[in-house]
């Protein structure tokens, strides 16, 4: 899939810190811990967030989340 052909979605303050542990390279344990999270929600708000960034992995969602702006 090329950017040009994704529709950029808006990312809620949820996501986005989600989307900014992707690319700490924190251990999923670590970035749930650091938003207060168990490991079992920071999980699903991950697959929440490559849903809607339609990346079929993590690292593809830490980029498209990067192109949308999320440091």
């Amino acid at each position: 899939m090329d950017l040009a052909d994704f529709d950029e979605p808006t990312l809620d303050e949820r996501n986005r810190e989600v989307a900014k542990m992707l690319g700490s390279g924190l251990t999923d344990e670590a970035s749930a811990r650091k938003l207060g999270l168990s490991l079992r929600t920071y999980r699903r708000r991950v697959a929440e967030l490559m849903e809607l960034l339609e990346a079929d992995s993590r690292f593809q969602a830490g980029l498209r989340a990067r192109d949308l702006g999320v440091r």
